[in-house]
């Protein structure tokens, strides 16, 4: 059994069907129900419901796990068996490890799949479902809270928790960072990075300059980025409203992790990027091109009708045939652009390198740079307000890791690699600029939106 994901913005999450037959799968269809509106019915110690966002990833992780299982090759020589009737020894363990050892998935990554797919199968057996997938126990661990981590607030004590530790990974997969110093991306690195995704269309490039700055989360970059006023954002202006209004920075508000809807500020300079390379560019086509393709081409195929695709709407992020960048798209070319040239990336690392160039500039700007070797604790009270704000941050472990990252590139004499204006002058990246005049003009529109940065280092505090 094989089934597919239907968006009908009529719902509140994605229908799951099957290939052959095209029909809703009640089972998965009933989960999601039960874990938006009925938590008890999931988790008889669940009291809140599930936010929509964490609803989907869920449908999406089990469908994962469904459409892997159709693949697999069985002892009897056939191919695929269906969710109800695969056993965790002979079906989803060779899964597990395939995803490590052959996939390259990361063990933190990997666990939240077996966390999903548990979840799953606890839900079927409380339903009274017949299946055969008996996970080993997981194990009960206590989760205590360091009132550190809540400095904020000088009355609000959490008594220590009991969790469950996932037992169907092998938790040497996980590795536990005490920085982010191998996670981000020096400038040069990353306008190689800009220029090889540009090669493949400029959309992936100006989405990676945009992240960068924004440091927003992949699924909010690609769903939340409005190009014009809409319902979340009805006062969202265009870059050339901005210049004639004479804004330095406009709010965005985005749908978070865990369903919150939180806001960040948007500088002009990333949106004369927008606008300049990718919006409305002196060379090569413009939006408006890309969106004709979109209404009069795309929305005509299957794809489009299943995932209820209208020609009234104006995706933000657009390919120059007209279809709409997926999750997984900018993701994948991310990775591809990242291996020709040598390089460990992916869409999360951007996020961490701008959170450390956003925290850099700001210890900068106010003269902390001595206070960093001793931890400064007012420092990092600071910081942790600013990432918060920023990013909806909580735990305050998580700031730290973000000074400590920067401390080590201290240590390290590599300051260098947070300076935005340090643009790549490698004569691969040269021979790019030279053999591309429409990647040479867009370099130069960031170089201009980057110097206008420096000169302004603390938009981003004044939220």
């Amino acid at each position: 059994m094989s089934v597919y994901i239907l968006n009908d913005k009529e719902l509140e999450y994605p229908l799951v069907l099957d290939l052959e037959s095209h029909q809703p799968d009640p089972l998965i269809l009933r989960y999601a129900i039960c874990k938006h509106q009925y938590p008890k019915l999931i988790d008889q110690s669940r009291t809140r419901r599930c936010a929509t966002k964490t609803v989907i990833d869920a449908i999406q992780r089990v469908c994962y796990l469904i459409n892997r299982l159709a693949e697999q090759s069985q002892t009897d020589g056939r191919t695929g068996v269906h969710y109800l009737a695969a056993t965790y020894e002979g079906n989803m363990k060779p899964l597990i490890h395939a995803m490590y050892f052959q996939g390259d998935w990361k063990g933190e990554s990997i666990e939240q799949y077996v966390k999903a797919w548990r979840e799953f199968y606890r839900f079927l057996t409380l339903q009274g479902v017949e299946h055969e997938m008996f996970m080993p126990e997981t194990n009960k661990v206590k989760m205590e809270q360091d009132q550190n981590d809540n400095f904020l607030s000088h009355t609000n004590y959490c008594s220590d928790q009991v969790g469950e530790q996932e037992t169907a990974i092998n938790h040497t997969w996980k590795t536990r960072q005490d920085d982010y110093k191998d996670s981000i991306l020096s400038m040069d690195q990353f306008w190689l990075l800009y220029a090889e995704m540009f090669k493949v269309d400029k959309v992936y490039a100006v989405m990676a300059y945009t992240q960068l700055v924004t440091c927003l989360r992949v699924t909010a970059l690609v769903n939340c980025f409005p190009l014009g006023p809409n319902k979340r954002n009805p006062n969202w202006s265009s870059y050339l409203e901005m210049k004639r209004d004479k804004l330095t920075s406009q709010k965005l508000k985005y749908l978070a992790k865990g369903g919150k809807t939180l806001s960040l500020l948007v500088p002009v300079t990333m949106m004369d990027v927008f606008y300049n390379v990718y919006e409305n560019p002196t060379e090569g086509g413009a939006y408006y091109e890309r969106w004709k393709k979109y209404r009069d081409d795309y929305c005509k195929t299957k794809h489009a009708i299943n995932s209820a695709r209208s020609i009234s709407e104006k995706p933000t992020w657009l390919l120059e045939n007209g279809t709409p960048v997926s999750v997984r798209a900018y993701q994948k070319v991310m990775q591809e652009c990242a291996e020709r040239l040598n390089l460990q990336a992916h869409p999360h690392t951007l996020r961490h390198t701008g959170v450390t160039q956003m925290l850099y500039r700001y210890i900068k700007n106010n003269g902390l740079m001595t206070g960093l070797n001793h931890t400064n604790q007012l420092l990092i009270a600071d910081a942790h307000i600013i990432l918060q704000q920023h990013l909806g941050h909580v735990r305050l472990s998580t700031t730290k890791l973000y000074i400590k990252t920067i401390e080590r590139i201290i240590q390290e004499s590599q300051l260098d690699m947070l300076l935005n204006s340090a643009l790549s002058t490698s004569r691969k990246h040269q021979e790019m600029l030279d053999d591309n005049p429409i990647l040479n003009n867009g370099i130069s529109i960031l170089k201009r939106a980057m110097n206008e940065a420096d000169s302004r280092l603390d938009y981003k505090m004044r939220a």
